[in-house]
């Protein structure tokens, strides 16, 4: 079986986690959504991660996809050795991380870009843009490697446009994670600073750096008939 840990909420990338589940063929499925109570202070003046849209709740979503869904974590739910992963949580306990195979998709390049808003401060930074699974260690985006790939940048691209395409990378290699998560052996170092929410004072020249970036990417190939 494997667990998954979430909101108990309208998320949008746990719909699109569990339907790719799905999709995959995983039938025993376990979603333990933890109540969502954390109420952000920030608003970013530029938005980068997907919006929920018109999509159901987390046990709408487990019932029509005959997934099991429990509210909060039992640990008699799943047996020790489990893989889980992470769509959303609280910190996780170390009891956890000793217990089971806990894995994340970090959208950033670990362990170069760590903390969050890693899509907005690779590009302000000039570090590389990407996206990592792992195995959680005792660290902040630390652990086990697992997989870590590139986002491609081309010089007709949005910053959204790159946005999404991280995204939907980060979706698929979590899923694609459940399978590689047994060959992992290279330790992810915390060593990188560890980021906070990008200030807006940052925020305002984010674009101009993006833009930058673009225009010396190459043409993507793809828009060219053979």
């Amino acid at each position: 079986m494997i667990g998954v840990f979430t909101y108990d909420a309208i998320h949008r990338k746990t719909y699109d986690v569990l339907c790719l589940l799905k999709v995959r063929g995983y039938s025993k499925v376990a979603v333990f959504a933890e109540s969502f109570h954390y109420q952000k202070k920030f608003k970013p003046l530029i938005e980068h991660r997907p919006a929920a849209g018109n999509i159901p709740t987390v046990e709408i979503i487990c019932r029509n996809l005959n997934f099991d869904f429990y509210k909060g974590f039992s640990e008699d739910r799943l047996q020790p050795g489990r893989k889980i992963l992470i769509c959303g949580s609280r910190l996780i306990d170390r009891s956890f991380i000793q217990n089971y195979t806990i894995i994340n998709a970090h959208p950033g390049y670990l362990p170069i870009v760590r903390g969050l808003d890693a899509l907005k401060w690779a590009i302000y930074e000039g570090n590389p843009i990407g996206v990592t699974s792992h195995v959680l260690g005792d660290d902040v985006d630390a652990g086990l490697l697992i997989d870590r790939k590139l986002v491609p940048i081309w010089r007709n691209d949005t910053f959204h446009a790159v946005a999404q395409r991280q995204y939907d990378m980060e979706v698929e290699m979590l899923v694609d994670a459940i399978e590689k998560a047994e060959t992992s052996t290279t330790v992810l170092t915390d060593e990188a600073p560890l980021h906070r929410r990008m200030p807006h004072a940052f925020e305002t020249h984010l674009l101009a750096r993006f833009q930058a970036l673009a225009d010396q990417a190459p043409l993507d190939a793809r828009c060219y008939d053979d």
